[in-house]
């Protein structure tokens, strides 16, 4: 009677410990994260760009967007018809290159009428948080202090400062103002100086035509 007690609370000692393991089920729910790139440049205003010579005045100084300018048409303020804004958007470092699409100015009544590049020059100045010579840099500007003669493309006009995330922002970190101006003889140290004599003075002297040629600018990222 005594090992027949025995063997029975040994059964239930098992029976008790099997219907207490826990009951478990397991489920996956898949994550993932897509970075894609994001690299947008927008030209908000000053799209097109047109210098017209009406006067002798005009052919002496030269036409420039930039206040206080000989030849500007407006010497007080700075004058919107000679002003390019850009902002740019990028989610990862960048360099923006610009140029002439062509190695010259050509006439539209006559295509044989060339007129040299270096009459045209531009300023360029950083309106956002990423400033010249700390996270941004422009070589053909001297960091936005020389004024620069327009080049045949593709010439790298902005790029990060070396640092790996210097250049990505938005548009209130990268926004940008180019100030053309043409014939203002306007030579310093840029690399790429304007043309030192004006247009009045140029030997031989432009034939009167309307001159043109695209300019191109390509953001890539590095």
């Amino acid at each position: 009677m005594k090992k027949m007690t025995i063997l029975i609370s040994g059964l239930l000692l098992w029976s008790a410990s099997t219907f207490a393991q826990a009951v478990r089920d397991r489920n996956v729910i898949p994550l993932a994260v897509n970075l894609n790139e994001v690299l947008r440049m927008t030209i908000t205003d000053g799209g097109n760009i047109e210098f017209t010579f009406n006067s002798i005045d005009d052919y002496r100084f030269g036409i420039s967007g930039d206040a206080g300018t000989s030849g500007s048409a407006n010497p007080n303020t700075s004058d919107p018809m000679y002003v390019s804004n850009f902002t740019i958007a990028s989610s990862t470092r960048w360099e923006l290159s610009y140029g002439a699409e062509e190695a010259t100015f050509i006439g539209t009544d006559n295509p044989a009428n060339t007129m040299p590049l270096n009459n045209v020059g531009f300023s360029l100045a950083s309106n956002g948080t990423h400033t010249f010579g700390t996270e941004i840099t422009s070589a053909p500007t001297v960091d936005g202090a020389q004024v620069s003669a327009l080049e045949q493309f593709p010439i790298v006009l902005i790029t990060d400062n070396g640092n790996i995330s210097s250049g990505a922002g938005d548009v209130t970190d990268n926004d940008f103002t180019i100030t053309w101006r043409c014939g203002t003889a306007e030579v310093g140290a840029a690399p790429a100086t304007m043309n030192a004599t004006v247009l009045l003075e140029q030997n031989p002297s432009p034939t009167p035509d309307r001159y043109i040629v695209n300019v191109l600018f390509e953001l890539a990222s590095l």
